[in-house]
């Protein structure tokens, strides 16, 4: 595990950790099914794009072109095994963000990737040799397939979908707070780290899987955008999610500090009233200045969620 300070950054609010170190989470009957549904033809023709050379996205198609994928992620054994890596219980942030697809291009282009195999190609007997001599000779600096940003969610599985045995390169690159930088193969990480995917080399595909998350509990910060993902997503099922969910949990915590307002209430009635019993409370629980605040720090992050909405529409 690595956590923020390793890497010289300051906590954030839901977590410490920055990042994990590689571990297995898919079998190999599920890897297969992961390929097979991210490379049908009905994902193929709906759900990429292209937005960038040397890579194209798959996006938006869980569930309804990929059942699999959906029931995977968000399972209870899948979401305790995130959850107990990143320190607290989370949820995908939404459909949309299940199974971010990133598929590095070959010599074939874009429709070569139609043609990917459900089963990862091993290397040959060549790139075996060219992995032998890559790792004795000097490191070069490769040119990032995807360049310095930061995830528009809070937490984010990165799984290897390829061969990486004989993989030369392919891992992300993590900047540290002192603008040194490691990197990291197929990390879970949040989005207080900015970050590279360094392309793959020496085997013929690196196809990775993003799938996003935030806190379950309302009341956590959830630092979700969507500034990174528009040019890539079919804006109008992008923006449903997207604002049905904003709105979901902006509910919920209302509903969290009506409780609690409640709780109050009934403790407050409990000690002053001669009856305990409701209806003539002389103690105030609302603390009207408290209130005010709270209400406008929520509103306030809704017009802002809004707004990006807005711009989603008009880009």
């Amino acid at each position: 595990m690595i956590s923020l300070a390793d890497i010289h950054l300051p906590d954030s609010e839901c977590s410490p950790v920055a990042s994990s170190v590689p571990f297995p989470l898919l079998s190999a009957e599920a890897i297969k099914q992961h390929r097979k549904e991210l490379f049908s033809k009905d994902v193929i023709d709906n759900c990429a794009f292209a937005t960038r050379p040397g890579s194209v996205q798959l996006r938006g198609m869980a569930p309804r072109h990929a059942p699999f994928i959906h029931q995977f992620w968000t399972s209870p054994e899948v979401l305790g095994i995130i959850s107990d890596i990143a320190g607290v219980e989370l949820v995908p942030v939404m459909d949309y963000e299940i199974c971010h697809t990133n598929v590095q291009l070959g010599t074939g282009g874009i429709d070569a990737v139609r043609n990917t195999p459900i089963w990862p190609p091993m290397a040959t007997e060549e790139e075996k040799r060219s992995f032998t001599e890559k790792i004795t000779s000097e490191e070069e600096v490769s040119k990032p397939i995807v360049p310095w940003h930061r995830d528009s969610h809070p937490f984010v599985c990165v799984v290897m979908l390829s061969n990486t045995e004989f993989m030369t390169d392919g891992e992300t690159e993590l900047m540290k707070g002192d603008g040194s930088t490691i990197k990291v193969r197929s990390p879970e990480c949040v989005d207080s780290v900015s970050h590279i995917a360094i392309p793959a080399g020496n085997m013929p595909e690196r196809i990775t899987i993003v799938t996003s998350f935030r806190p379950r509990n309302p009341i956590l910060h959830d630092s979700s955008s969507n500034m990174n993902v528009r040019n890539k997503s079919l804006l109008p099922e992008l923006n449903y999610q997207w604002t049905t969910y904003r709105l979901d949990l902006l509910s919920e915590r209302f509903r969290a500090l009506a409780a609690d307002i409640k709780k109050d209430y009934q403790s407050k009635v409990k000690e002053t009233d001669r009856d305990g019993e409701p209806g003539a409370c002389q103690v105030e629980t609302v603390n009207v200045e408290v209130l005010s605040k709270w209400m406008e720090v929520q509103m306030n992050k809704a017009v802002r969620r809004a707004r990006k909405c807005r711009l989603s529409v008009h880009t």
